[in-house]
């Protein structure tokens, strides 16, 4: 007999499920089932029953119900419930109940979760299927007895779940974890531990921004609501996810397997390992696409091979390159499956006999040339079993029913410079240097080198195949020279050896067999597509695919083609789907355009419909509505700078500039000083006669903030004052508010407290005249930050900045919302000692700020702020990410302050050799209001004390003199000290 409680009360026997009765007679047995083999006296159970108003009969009703429960429940093996002393017991035995069993499960789970996590998770599963809701669910009117046993499950239950979520955490299950945590967080809104499970789950499905609102939103669900502040164990996640600290990351245990030996070590690609096994375990039929020598086979035998334990039918690897008749391909499936014929039944029938009662993984691969004799095999096997899995590689995808897809992405590439170490943790990287080493085997990554190597890779679009061949070439070429001969590298990348990869002699001939199957429109529209060098939305190919001019009306289906073909790779931003081009395929592509003589025509479409894209987008400016088309620009960048490369060099100089409003208001948003900089010194060259002058005030406006941002500050001034004054000339409001709100930043940055006072007047004068509202945000941010920096009132400062605060958001302008409020805010709230608020203010800066410039300024201020509060080493870890992001963005100004916080954390340390040269390098192009006594007179006496005067100024003017490179590698080399010591 079974009595299950986990949800409603349920009796069975071998015959099935008990009628138990009336509610009364059911909620007895529920109390006698709180305690099993425990006597319950005649008085307790009718306390339980009627409370304080028993009716005269209790004690007989008792009995009445008991006499029914045990005609019910009474077995010829004996009675079972029993009358002990003054009341009854219910017997039964071990297992019973569902709640002994759920109980002895989850204790066993915990005691394997770190000693076999596997075999924990499964037991775990197996107790969570025993839940089948709250237990009792089905008593209107429970019992106290009963309520406080249900009250009791329910806890054990949660922690049961907190338990199970863990294990499968530390076996690396993110993905799966997300949505049921997400549900269970919504039912249990104050458990911090299921919050805890949450960020770390989404911060290592690379969801980080989910995972710091989740932890955000708890903490100001318990301030607000309860009154209380979350424990320092969810503050500490919050801090490390916002932070991204490296132990928050996880990788997989390998489980054993016994699939061919590797003749080459496979590199990289964690979380597509990760991702392609989850999607293998849901799914039947899984095919890996992408372009030849993308890495399909390779992914798809790591992941059998880690894979393998789940398979006791075996893991069976069914390469199908050599065969090409596509009548063999059961014998071929059915030969590496050990099936040998009968007399009378087809192939496909045996080789679903062999598999129906098999949990087997079958790899087939290289599918795409014979693609539809293994599609029509695999759905034979599919319809005929239940247990094998299915893994396939193809260039093209099977098209059956049930079959999942998963496009191979490039190895991971490095986007900018770093130190050889930083840059060999990238998966193209790493696969070169360990090819290299094949080719020559004394062949390291190091400074001479490093840059090279990573321009190689990059350049090769991470497609494995391209950078094995690569990286070959050592032997007779050093990486430079290999990275000098890519513009041809059809002819440079092949392998002359025999071997694994023989079937991709040449790079070209691997994109031939994929170009080759394309139709005649197919193969022109790729061809014209090779214009673009980033990705591209369907009406982007609409515009640019067309061999007249015109949208053509296939759009949709050669798009499909070619991604089916591999030769486009789909991707999703936000709610559009996009596509693009590998940069190997591009230029594959590239080259036939110009063979075939359309390459002019198609570059011109190209620049007129993404120069377009920005003049649409500059006619919401200054608006709420800017924000979306903002962000849209910023997905096509890659197209916009190829499409002004190309204005500037074929068309009038007015038709590249009417591109540049949006393009200051975008540069300006995401922090891309060095682009402004860059572009908006082409535009203002040569001849700007007929250009509206709205439009060349904008360039002037750009270029002001690019040099702002590289600190120099006396060409800030001059392109913003000109920018003021054709502004004025031409009446455009817009552009006079940029113009005067950045030169009283650039007075700022300069100590002129006066000017900045007056420029940010006349600011808000011009856009109360006007009546734009939302322009108002930036001179009231700059009359902040000049109090709050000035030595004005600091509660006036933070008024005014809270005014400045919601149109900037609603603005969507990060920039603004970052550096001219939230930072600042910050800071505000440090110098009245309310560091709570400090530090709220700061870590908000740092959520909004980061993927952009701006989040070096957030990162400062924050680092700051843990410094008040004492957390040096997590000061530092802000401190060196910033300096990292202003490094990387080229804004100057927050890399002297970021280096002005590690000179404080290493005079906190007593390091003051490192803390002098770095307090010397922070005051080199340090803004006027960086300066701050306050911050560096504590730093400087501690350090004089140290060190004696002379030794102080000695490292000082060493500090001073460093140039931005060699303190990049002190700071990477971790030898500050060493440095510092050895002058």
């Amino acid at each position: 007999m079974e009595f299950d409680i986990l949800g409603p009360l349920r009796v069975s026997s071998a015959d099935g499920a008990l009628e138990l009765g009336a509610p009364a007679q059911r909620a007895l047995l529920a109390v006698l089932l709180t305690s099993p083999n425990v006597a319950v006296t005649d008085d307790r159970l009718a306390d339980e029953l009627w409370g304080d108003a028993p009716p005269r009969s209790a004690h007989h009703l008792v009995q009445v119900y008991v006499s029914r429960l045990r005609a019910l429940l009474d077995s010829p093996n004996g009675p079972r419930i029993v009358r002990e002393g003054s009341g009854y017991a219910l017997r039964a035995e071990p297992g019973e109940l569902d709640a002994d069993r759920f109980l002895a499960a989850v204790a066993r789970g915990r005691e394997l979760r770190d000693r076999e996590p596997e075999v924990a998770a499964e037991i775990l599963a197996g107790a969570m299927r025993l839940w089948r809701g709250a237990p009792f669910a089905d008593l209107p009117e429970p019992p106290p007895l009963v309520r406080e046993h249900a009250w009791y499950l329910e806890r054990e239950h949660l922690e049961a779940l907190e338990t199970w979520f863990d294990v499968r955490l530390q076996l690396g299950r993110d993905h799966e974890l997300v949505p049921e945590l997400s549900e269970l967080v919504g039912q249990h809104s104050y458990d911090e531990a299921l919050h805890a499970q949450l960020v770390l789950a989404l911060y290592r499905c690379g969801r980080q921004a989910e995972a710091l609102q989740t932890a955000r939103a708890l903490q100001v669900r318990l301030r607000e609501e309860l009154g209380i502040d979350v424990s320092p164990e969810l503050r500490d996640l919050y801090r490390d996810v916002l932070l991204q600290a490296p132990h928050l990351s996880l990788e997989p245990p390998e489980p054993p397997g016994n699939l061919p030996t590797r003749l080459t070590s496979f590199v990289g690609r964690r979380r597509e390992l990760q991702e392609v096994a989850e999607l293998l375990e849901a799914s039947r039929l899984l095919t890996l696409t992408g372009p030849g020598g993308i890495g399909k086979t390779r992914l798809a035998l790591e992941v059998a091979r880690r894979v393998r334990a789940q398979f006791p039918g075996g893991v069976w690897w069914i390469d199908l390159a050599s065969v090409t008749d596509p009548a063999s391909v059961l014998d071929e499936v059915a030969r590496v499956l050990g099936v040998t014929s009968a007399p009378g039944v087809e192939p496909g029938d045996l080789l679903v006999r062999a598999l129906t009662r098999r949990r087997a993984l079958l790899l087939v691969d290289n599918c795409e040339h014979v693609v539809t004799a293994v599609a029509e095999a695999m759905v034979r096997v599919l319809r005929g079993t239940t247990g094998p899995r299915i893994l396939a590689t193809s260039r093209t995808p099977l098209g059956i029913e049930g079959e999942r897809r998963w496009q191979v992405p490039p190895l991971s590439l490095p986007t900018a410079g770093g130190s050889p170490a930083e840059l060999a943790e990238f998966d193209a990287v790493h696969l070169f240097v360990e090819r290299g080493r094949s080719a020559v085997p004394s062949f390291a990554l190091g400074a001479g080198n490093a840059e090279a190597v990573a321009g190689v890779c990059r350049r090769l679009d991470g497609i494995s195949l391209a950078i094995e061949m690569a990286a070959a070439r050592l032997s007779v070429l050093a990486p430079q020279e290999i990275a000098s001969r890519l513009d041809q590298r059809f002819a440079l990348l092949e392998l002359p050896s025999a071997g694994e990869l023989t079937r991709h002699r040449t790079l070209e001939a691997a994109f031939d067999a994929s170009y080759l199957l394309l139709s005649e429109q197919e193969r022109a529209v790729f061809e014209r597509l090779s214009t673009f060098v980033g990705p591209f939305e369907l009406d982007a190919a609409a515009a640019v695919g067309s061999g007249d001019g015109e949208p053509w009306d296939g759009t949709l289906t050669d798009v499909m083609a070619l991604a089916r073909a591999s030769l486009l790779t789909p991707e999703r931003d936000g709610v559009e789907k996009r596509y693009r081009l590998l940069e190997t395929l591009r230029e594959y592509g590239a080259a036939r355009l110009r063979e075939r003589g359309a390459e002019e025509d198609a570059r011109r479409a190209h620049a007129d419909y993404h120069l377009d894209l920005a003049v649409q987008a500059s006619s919401a400016l200054g608006t709420p509505d800017f924000a979306p088309r903002a962000d849209r620009l910023a997905l096509a960048y890659a197209e916009l700078r190829q499409a002004l490369a190309w204005s500037l060099e074929h068309e009038e100089r007015a038709l590249t500039l009417r591109a540049a409003p949006a393009l200051r208001e975008l540069w300006f948003r995401r922090g891309w000083a060095r682009e402004a900089g860059l572009w908006t010194a082409h535009m203002l060259e040569g001849d700007l006669e007929g250009v509206p002058l709205n439009l060349v005030a904008e360039a002037h406006n750009a270029a002001g903030f690019a040099a702002h941002l590289a600190v120099d500050f006396a060409a800030a001034a001059t392109h913003l004052d000109e920018a003021a004054r054709l502004s004025r000339k031409a009446g455009y409001m817009h552009g006079l508010v940029f113009g005067l709100w950045g030169r009283a930043v650039v007075a700022l940055a300069l100590g002129d407290l006066g000017a900045t006072r007056r420029h940010g007047l006349e600011g808000l004068a011009t856009c109360e005249r006007a009546g734009d509202r939302w322009g108002r945000a930036g001179p009231l941010a700059i009359l902040a930050n000049a109090s709050l920096f000035g030595g004005g009132d600091v509660s006036e400062a933070r008024a005014w900045l809270e005014e400045a605060r919601p149109l900037y958001r609603a603005l969507g302008d990060v920039g603004g919302l970052v550096v001219l409020t939230l930072t600042p805010l910050s800071e505000a709230a440090r110098r009245q000692g309310d560091l709570e608020a400090a530090e709220r203010f700061a870590a908000e800066a740092v959520e909004v700020g980061t993927g952009t410039a701006w989040e070096a300024s957030a990162l400062v201020q924050y680092a700051l702020v843990l410094l008040d509060l004492g957390d040096l080493e997590a000061a530092e870890a802000a401190t060196l990410r910033g300096l990292r992001v202003a490094s990387d963005a080229g804004v100057g100004q927050w890399f002297r302050m970021a280096l002005r916080n590690l000179s404080r954390t290493a005079a906190s340390r007593d390091r003051c050799e490192d803390a002098a040269v770095l307090l010397g390098a922070s005051r080199h192009n340090m803004p006027a209001h960086g300066l701050d006594p306050v911050l560096y007179s504590p730093v400087e006496e501690r350090c004089r004390d140290a060190l004696g005067d002379d030794r102080f100024e000695q490292l000082v003017a060493r500090g001073e003199a460093m140039t931005h490179d060699e303190l990049m590698d002190l700071v990477s080399a971790g030898e500050l000290r060493a440095a510092a010591v050895g002058g």
